[in-house]
């Protein structure tokens, strides 16, 4: 009798370890898929293979989605200046809907029956991957023994060393997800809400005591909306022989200038309050910038508009709400808003802090202003004094209507 195929989403963490071996055990031919959405470094891929092979994978595949996410995720992260909860970069999150995507094409390559991953029930990928799956091959069996059988890292741990295999105490300790956007950290101070991460903790960020007490300044470069380029005023510039190159690079930079650490607390998608740290660098590098730039090019009514429409969009690609059309609308949208968001950001990355110093562009509202004779704090040429004080007169009725509404009658 021919055994039943599964394809395992396999980090080589704790949680997907135990899933390999359960699988083994109850009978099933493990595939591993390993999705490098930038969490892979040199020579971790074949780590990575050696400890699939190691837990009994009968085949292993490695798909470099790292160019897709940041075309069909990241750029649009960016035109939205999306941050959850005003705070948080969807780490890892918002990559789920590529992995899981690429473990369903994989499971059709090998005609597998099943399809799995490592997610708890307590947070949010474990939705993000089933939504995915059952929109893109319903008819795969989705397999899930950590969420299904409530399992602890304690559990897990024991289950491993009993048949031999090896867990690391940090692994034991901490689930650590890394992706281009960032890393999320999440360990027993995050389970509750007044401790932090011990140093111990953080994976490439240095804390802002072990940061260079100088600091370096970039300029920053966008063409409409999307990021071009990136150059110390040194003259070293960032590699652009990716699309994420340049994000990769500042993910490294910015860590070591104790830029990107923070612990993000909200509520998830099945409703509980969560809390998780977080490394991402170089996605607050590239937004604090694009923001800057977006106020000096766009009008007051753009930035509200997109503010409101970026957040939602965010929102749902947090929650993994790809394939509804409205994604589509929202996208359409955030092109045509960065049709002049186009120009340099000059940045200095210092002891923890992104400060921005400045910005020019082509199509700079202030620069036109000032061609028409508009200099804030001097006046102008465009309107007389009584024109202003008329302005002001005027601007002031509706506040003096409702302060006189307010006060009763005699």
């Amino acid at each position: 009798m021919t055994k039943r195929k599964i394809v395992l989403a396999f980090s080589g963490g704790l949680d997907t370890s135990y899933a390999l071996v359960d699988f083994r055990e109850k009978g099933w031919d493990v595939v591993t898929a390993n999705v490098d959405t930038g969490g892979l470094h040199s020579g971790e891929a074949e780590v990575v293979k050696a400890r699939a092979e190691e837990l009994g994978a009968v085949e292993h595949h490695v798909v470099d989605a790292r160019a897709e996410l940041y075309d069909r995720v990241i750029t649009y992260a960016i035109k939205a200046n999306y941050l959850r909860n005003g705070a948080y970069p969807s780490c890892v999150g918002a990559e789920r809907l590529i992995q899981a995507e690429k473990v369903v094409q994989v499971a059709l390559e090998v005609g597998a029956d099943a399809v799995a991953h490592g997610s708890t029930g307590a947070g949010a990928d474990h939705v993000r991957y089933d939504a995915v799956i059952r929109a893109l091959a319903p008819h795969l069996e989705i397999v899930t023994p950590i969420r299904d059988e409530r399992l602890t890292r304690e559990g897990e741990t024991e289950f491993l060393r009993s048949r031999g295999y090896e867990v690391s105490e940090k692994v034991k300790l901490y689930s650590i997800n890394e992706g281009l956007i960032g890393t999320s950290i999440g360990g027993e101070e995050t389970y509750g809400s007044w401790e932090y991460l011990p140093e111990s903790a953080w994976t490439y960020t240095k804390s802002i005591d072990e940061a260079p007490d100088k600091g370096v300044e970039l300029l920053i470069s966008f063409e409409a909306g999307e990021v071009t380029s990136a150059v110390t005023v040194a003259g070293d510039a960032l590699p652009t022989d990716h699309n994420y190159s340049i994000l990769s690079a500042l993910n490294t930079l910015g860590g070591e200038h104790g830029i990107g650490r923070g612990i993000h607390m909200g509520s998830t998608m099945v409703g509980n309050l969560a809390r998780v740290g977080f490394e991402a660098p170089g996605m607050l590098i590239l937004l604090a910038a694009h923001r800057e730039l977006e106020k000096l090019v766009l009008s007051n009514r753009q930035q509200a508009t997109k503010a409101t429409l970026g957040n939602t969009y965010g929102d749902l690609l947090h929650e993994a709400v790809y394939f509804d059309p409205i994604m589509d609308d929202f996208r359409a949208f955030l092109d045509s808003s960065q049709r002049r968001v186009t120009g340099t950001v000059r940045v200095l990355l210092h002891k923890g802090n992104i400060v921005l110093l400045g910005s020019k562009s082509p199509y700079s509202l202030l620069d036109a202003a000032t061609r028409s004779g508009v200099v804030y704090g001097h006046g102008s040429s465009l309107w007389t004094g009584e024109q202003a004080r008329a302005f002001a007169h005027m601007y002031s009725v509706p506040g003096a209507i409702a302060r006189a509404a307010a006060t009763p009658a005699e």
